[in-house]
């Protein structure tokens, strides 16, 4: 099942929002859409953020570029999509930088789907590097606490974590750095395991086992 996309239109007339809402639903994106038209309307609508924001430029009463910097405070996280008639230099700017997650102009509507399904890709991966960022901030936090030393027993090598738990070297550093391992013998194992038997990794040679 297709999750649904919450979209928010800036825009003051409704025939341009419902041509929006044509070219979207042709291609097949499931979303649910509220159209508003003024600041007021706009900061209410981003107490609870949408998934992308599509905003004219030339607003009477509410500029296309303040609404980029009010959702830019707001919700820096929402790609923010001008989708207007025109383009200024400003605006080809704030994509340049970076701000701005794509234009679309009002008579080339059928670049719309793409744009909006490419931001919500690249907000995904954002929000995933974010995730991976900051786990990596408490793994280093975690180990400049430990004063870069770690508890290992001397007998059977499990690793103390700060539960108080004791793990296998590879299920401590898994958890802790999402680190998959693979297990085989190296050659100083492979005659305990294979005793009296010759190997390819005798004398130095590469251990297809590992």
């Amino acid at each position: 099942m297709k999750s649904v996309i919450r979209i928010l239109y800036l825009e003051d007339v409704p025939a341009e929002a419902a041509r929006l809402d044509y070219e979207l639903h042709k291609s097949g994106l499931a979303f649910r859409s509220r159209r508003v038209d003024s600041r007021d309307d706009f900061l209410r609508e981003l107490e609870q953020p949408p998934d992308v924001i599509l905003s004219d430029h030339g607003l009477p009463t509410f500029d296309g570029l303040e609404a980029l910097r009010v959702a830019r405070e707001k919700c820096p996280e929402v790609p923010f999509i001008f989708v207007t008639n025109a383009l200024t230099p400003q605006m080809e700017i704030e994509k340049l930088v970076g701000k701005v997650a794509d234009y679309v102009l009002k008579s080339q509507l059928d670049y719309l789907p793409q744009a909006v399904n490419r931001a919500l890709r690249v907000a995904k991966e954002n929000r995933l590097r974010k995730q991976l960022l900051d786990e990596l901030r408490a793994q280093v936090d975690f180990v400049t606490r430990n004063k870069l030393m770690l508890p290992i027993c001397s007998g059977c090598k499990k690793i103390r974590d700060e539960q108080n738990d004791w793990k296998a070297p590879e299920v401590f550093f898994r958890d802790l750095l999402k680190i998959q391992f693979t297990h085989g013998l190296c050659p100083d194992c492979i005659p305990k395991y294979f005793p009296g038997k010759d190997y390819p990794g005798k004398g130095g040679k590469i251990n297809p086992l590992y």
